[in-house]
């Protein structure tokens, strides 16, 4: 049989040009989606006032850790210098206290209340984010939280007392007008926070909280700028939120009773809360008037 006959010029050029062809291109990604006008899910325990706020800074539990530290030191230095005639107990550990049913006299009540006082502007003090705040805002805040905050410290420090037999004796009626039925009402929500407070046994971080919930509150009028109050105040109540959920789970009404606590503090007068607490102490000079001076000397200490 003959060879088979070698392929022609035009054949190699046609199979050439086969093998030299590239690969068909892959095919066409399809274009990304476009972003999503949503804001980004803030981080746990954070909140976004707007779509151009910034995030809140960060860290500001373990500030209101610090600054309740603080407190107990200085509870705990203030108790030791002390000459009372009984042995006042530090409640670092309310639970470990609730047996513990102590009646301070009126001269060890008077005296442990302007340290309270005292405590509480030095908590404020304590607190980095709010001397971020304007003078004349942190000064706003202060003179008009000042008898929350005391209310708050007094219920937080006296667990080991049993304060309803001072608040219901004669000098304590004494203090006040007489057959007055807002004063009369005052005193029993008065009782009733101290009661819900040993109730609830509220820990070191959750009081931060509280504070910062009440110190921080953007409808104070005259400040020069809200929006960063309201950014903290509403940052602290997520995080109190966060904390009660994480490690109260099996109290789910934990979180409403507390913040329930909160209106009850702002239903007392200030008045009456200087004629009851600090008559002997500062007397008849409205406190507002001399939280300036308080807030200006803890800073030279600070």
């Amino acid at each position: 049989p003959l060879p088979p006959a070698p392929p022609s010029q035009q054949h190699l050029h046609h199979h050439q040009q086969q093998q030299q062809q590239p690969p068909p291109p892959p095919p066409q990604q399809q274009p990304p989606p476009p972003p999503t006008l949503l804001p980004p899910t803030p981080p746990q325990g954070h909140v976004f006032l707007g779509q151009q706020q910034p995030p809140p800074p960060p860290g500001l539990l373990q500030i209101l850790m610090s600054a309740e530290k603080c407190q107990e030191l200085i509870w705990s230095a203030k108790m030791s210098e002390a000459s009372s005639p009984i042995g006042i107990p530090q409640p670092t550990s309310p639970q470990s206290s609730l047996s513990l049913s102590l009646s301070p006299t009126w001269e060890v009540l008077q005296e442990t209340t302007a340290r309270l006082l005292f405590m509480a502007v030095r908590w404020v003090r304590c607190l980095a984010p709010f001397q971020t705040l304007s003078k004349h805002d942190q000064l706003l805040l202060l003179q008009e939280s000042w008898k929350e905050l005391f209310l708050l410290h007094l219920a937080q420090w006296s667990i080991p007392w049993d304060l309803s037999p001072l608040l219901n004796s004669d000098k304590a009626r004494e203090r006040l007008p007489a057959d007055d039925t807002k004063v009369n009402n005052e005193m029993k929500i008065i009782q009733e926070i101290l009661a819900r407070f040993r109730q609830l046994s509220p820990d070191g971080s959750e009081c931060g909280c509280m504070k910062a919930v009440i110190l921080f509150t953007p409808e104070t009028p005259g400040l020069i700028d809200a929006q960063p109050v309201e950014m903290l105040q509403d940052q602290a109540q997520c995080i109190l939120g966060d904390y009660v959920r994480g490690r109260y789970s099996r109290q789910p009404t934990r979180f409403g009773r507390l913040l329930l606590m909160l209106p009850n503090l702002r239903a007392v007068r200030q008045a009456t809360i200087e004629r009851l607490f600090f008559k002997e102490t500062i007397g008849d000079i409205p406190i507002q008037r001399l939280l300036g001076d308080m807030y200006h000397m803890e800073k030279s200490y600070a």
